[in-house]
């Protein structure tokens, strides 16, 4: 939702979910408006009983439509913005809540795991949150955090950064809509094409 453009990718997972629970299904929209971190409330928000699914099933599933689905490609700018920011010299890492190995794929597949220190993903596909992971990468970059910058596409990344005592930037669009993005009072760009340019880069 930040570099690879997957938001129609991650609807086409769920609503498959969906389909086959003879639940309504969402469109892109949608998805914005519910979607949420621990992801667990977003499935609980679509109609989906989970004191009665197997969740890890559910988690397997969602992401076997997820991985197999063409559309997922990086958002347009965002090789020329890593290359822009990379070649000032600014460090940067991968903090997200997909699964390691998945994550890992998909910087390898786009080439583009050569601009990051650090990749920190997630050990299961629950997508639960990233505060611990935060953790983690914030001990090993070491502090003060002035001038470093979390750079997401929903709410829980200003709840990341945030608990870092980091700044956020939040690009419009990922995974939630400009509102909800708006209602976190951090800066919102459109998309990361723009990114260097709020730098100064």
């Amino acid at each position: 939702g930040t570099l690879q453009d997957d938001v129609q990718a991650a609807v086409n997972g769920i609503n498959r979910l969906l389909a086959q629970r003879g639940l309504p299904t969402v469109d892109v929209a949608r998805h914005r408006r519910v979607f949420a971190f621990p992801v667990r409330d977003y499935y609980t928000a679509l109609g989906f009983e989970l004191e009665k699914e197997d969740w890890h099933r559910l988690s397997h599933d969602f992401i076997e439509a997820f991985t197999q689905d063409a559309s997922r490609a990086l958002f347009r700018g965002a090789l020329p913005a890593l290359e822009t920011l990379h070649a000032r010299g600014v460090a940067m890492s991968i903090l997200s809540a997909s699964e390691q190995t998945l994550l890992e794929a998909a910087l390898a597949q786009h080439g583009i795991r050569r601009f990051f220190a650090e990749v920190r993903g997630l050990d299961n596909h629950g997508a639960a949150s990233k505060l611990d992971l935060a953790k983690i990468l914030f001990a090993s970059i070491g502090g003060p955090y002035d001038d470093v910058w979390i750079v997401g596409d929903t709410t829980h990344d200003k709840e990341v950064a945030d608990a870092a005592g980091c700044n956020c930037l939040l690009l419009a669009g990922g995974y939630q809509s400009r509102e909800r993005l708006l209602a976190c009072g951090c800066p919102v760009l459109d998309s990361v094409a723009e990114v260097p340019a709020f730098f100064g880069v």
